[in-house]
């Protein structure tokens, strides 16, 4: 078992490293973080399979990096630790689906048993390994996607064979890995189409990953229904129906 503690005081960080690596089961590996980026850093070269973190961290905090950790396939299970006892940070935590919520200083009796607990569930060591190449080549693509990707590129990468990806992928997402990296490259034009309108259809398929404006175009028609124009147009007419002149966005 992986785990990362992340907290922005040292003493607290160190102390925390020592109470945890005594109290985790045999063989797990324990790394630290001085703050949350330092964390996601960490979580693209390690995978952790249980993240420790502080809530109060100043720039970006544990409910910030619990949510770029989720958003970016790093990381899924997370414990909480804070000094403050109040009810609207337990409910929030709860609702971010945290495995747990201690107040420092914390009983290491109590890690034991959840660390124990987290250990147990974890998938068997094949598995787990599949879910960990998984998980890094999913964050890597997203990453990444503007790039020139390839599954050879991932391989070399990762050093895997590119069959082993394809399959992963198929497996994990139930698509082909061109059929995953163009969904989410759309995605993401179709964000930037609502939300950069300064910006030519063209300029945006190449920030997406399409080099190629006409290979863009259809793409984006095979995913959407309308090309890119249309979307656009669409989404500015929506704006001025809702008397929002061209502020309108796209979320999602």
């Amino acid at each position: 078992m992986r785990v990362l503690i992340v907290d922005d005081e040292p003493l607290i960080l160190n102390g925390l490293v020592k109470i945890i690596g005594e109290a985790a089961p045999l063989g797990t590996e324990v790394f630290k973080a001085n703050n949350a980026f330092e964390a996601l850093d960490l979580m693209k070269d390690y995978m952790p399979d249980v993240t420790v973190t502080d809530l109060h961290m100043p720039e970006k905090n544990g409910f910030e990096l619990i949510e770029a950790a989720r958003d970016n396939g790093l990381c899924d299970r997370f414990i909480i630790l804070t000094g403050y006892d109040e009810f609207d940070y337990v409910r929030k935590a709860l609702r971010t689906g945290v495995v747990d919520y201690l107040l420092k200083p914390i009983d290491k009796n109590e890690i034991a048993v959840l660390l124990a607990r987290i250990n147990q569930e974890l998938p068997s060591e094949a598995d787990q390994e599949c879910s960990g190449h998984a998980k890094r080549i999913l964050a890597y693509t997203k990453t990444h996607y503007m790039n020139d990707l390839s599954l050879d590129h991932l391989a070399e990468l990762m050093n895997l064979h590119p069959n082993y990806i394809s399959s992963l992928f198929k497996k994990v997402t139930g698509e082909t890995f061109v059929s995953y990296l163009n969904a989410f490259r759309i995605k993401e034009a179709r964000k930037l189409l609502r939300s950069q309108r300064q910006l030519s259809v063209n300029v945006i398929g190449k920030k997406v990953g399409f080099e190629d404006k006409h290979y863009f175009t259809k793409v984006f028609k095979k995913y959407t229904g309308m090309t890119p124009g249309a979307y656009r147009e669409e989404g500015e007419a929506e704006g001025n129906a809702d008397g929002g002149g061209t502020s309108g966005g796209f979320s999602q």
